[in-house]
């Protein structure tokens, strides 16, 4: 019966290699390359993936589709989009350095003004004198149109740009008062470059109105260095840690609305930092991976070796900024942040994905699979998969634009409601709707910022 059975694998191996030949001209090598990538997915899938006995059978299976769109196929329903392939780019592409949202002129039904959320360090329009809360009003000028936009401004080269400043006044017939955008200047953005994208965006402490001592970090994303320094920003942590225990810091304030993911390693030195010093050393969470990787179970410290240089705070009162940008690891910090009672979210609710992925590069070196490999559970054994965190404190921060200001501001809007609630001029109140004080049409991210949504071990 054994022996049948060879026989009849062979016989079908010969059936089907005239499939792979026209004309007598051998198809085989043709066929390997047209399908190496897609069986290499396949392959590391159903070895590694949390849910790979969800995966389609083999037989089911295209390999002749690109990549993405084999992944899209092949990963159970529980993925949402989670799991993800890219392919390896060694060289960081240009960028002006800033993102930015499109808002709708008064009166105007094609027109838009560019509105400045974020501003890369060191990059050509920070050179510009460009800051978080400035508008675009033209660009070489030309008004700035849902047709035109994408030209204006991914151009790479340099521009002239005509800003504006926002302002409320009375409208002329009704007396109602309405934002609008007025001139208030010229820059010239220099052509795109390659720049650093430092996930510690902006730090300082805060002395609040009733004395208390806070911390504020806007941080972008987990990542923990670069290619040469591979602790480069987790040591930026390290060392702010320490300028904030000196400073006499009870309160930190985490800014993440512009934080879409990343390595969840960070996210562990995190909590490590601004932890109850009683509770170092103990659970902070754990992994679980599938059956085939069980021996990697494993669990989450709140490990004091991560600290290294650093310094642990000993947080009494933390609270997360967020929107709806807010996305990936930030979601699983929050839930792994839970069990200690003693910090706040304020913004926008945020999604827990409660997984991790990991990192596979294939052969050629060509691609990069990032399926989810395990369950991320926090210390009550908890992964919020699936779910989200509501606010203590909900601000969008795009009601009140007059109040759309830097990182840093103690009048920003979010920023500012932190400071209230710290001081106690301002309760916690439940979620109601906000409505912006202009159209806004969408969020537009410059290439240094366009990340996926990811949490990564």
């Amino acid at each position: 019966m054994k022996t049948r059975n060879i026989l009849l694998t062979l016989t079908l191996f010969i059936t089907t290699l005239p499939g792979l030949t026209s004309c007598g001209v051998d198809r085989w090598q043709e066929y390997a390359a047209e399908t190496e990538v897609d069986q290499w997915i396949a392959e590391v899938m159903r070895e590694n993936y949390l849910w790979y006995k969800d995966m389609p059978k083999e037989k089911e299976l295209n390999f002749f589709i690109a990549p993405d769109a084999f992944l899209k196929a092949v990963v159970s329903k529980e993925d949402n989009n989670t799991s993800y392939i890219d392919t390896l780019y060694k060289e960081p592409l240009p960028t002006y350095g800033f993102d930015y949202s499109l808002y709708r002129v008064a009166d105007n039904d094609t027109a838009y003004n560019a509105l400045v959320t974020y501003v890369l360090p060191q990059s050509p329009a920070a050179a510009a004198g460009l800051k978080r809360g400035d508008w675009i009003m033209q660009v070489n000028d030309k008004v700035i149109t849902s047709k035109n936009e994408s030209k204006l401004f991914e151009t790479g080269l340099a521009l002239s740009l005509q800003l504006g400043a926002y302002t409320v006044q009375a409208d002329p017939e009704t007396q109602e008062q309405v934002g609008i955008v007025v001139k208030s200047g010229t820059a010239t953005l220099g052509a795109a470059a390659v720049v650093e994208d430092d996930p510690v965006h902006h730090h300082q402490v805060i002395t609040t109105a009733n004395g208390t001592k806070a911390g504020y970090i806007v941080y972008s994303h987990f990542t923990a260095g670069t290619a040469t320094n591979p602790e480069q920003y987790n040591d930026r942590l390290r060392t702010i840690s320490r300028e904030f225990a000196e400073a006499g810091v009870t309160h930190l304030i985490l800014d993440m609305r512009y934080n879409r993911g990343g390595s969840l390693a960070c996210a562990q030195l995190l909590c490590a930092l601004v932890a109850p010093k009683s509770l170092l050393g103990s659970p902070l969470g754990s992994l679980t991976y599938n059956d085939k990787q069980a021996s990697k179970n494993s669990a989450l410290m709140f490990d004091s070796q991560l600290i290294g240089s650093g310094s642990n705070l000993n947080i009494t009162q933390g609270f997360i900024l967020s929107s709806g940008e807010t996305a990936g690891v930030s979601g699983v910090l929050l839930n792994l942040l839970l069990p200690l009672e003693r910090w706040a979210l304020v913004g926008s609710s945020v999604s827990c994905s409660g997984v991790a992925t990991d990192r596979f590069d294939n052969p050629q070196g060509t691609w990069s699979l990032n399926p989810v490999v395990c369950e991320v559970f926090n210390s009550l054994k908890e992964s919020g998969r699936g779910g989200s965190f509501t606010t203590a404190q909900t601000v969008n921060e795009t009601t009140d634009l007059s109040k759309f200001l830097p990182f840093g501001d103690k009048n920003e809007a979010l920023l500012g409601t932190v400071i209230g609630l710290i001081d106690g001029t301002i309760k916690p109140t439940k979620a109601v709707a906000q409505t912006p004080s202009m159209k806004v049409k969408e969020v537009i991210h410059t290439p240094s910022r366009k990340t996926k949504e990811n949490t990564t071990l």
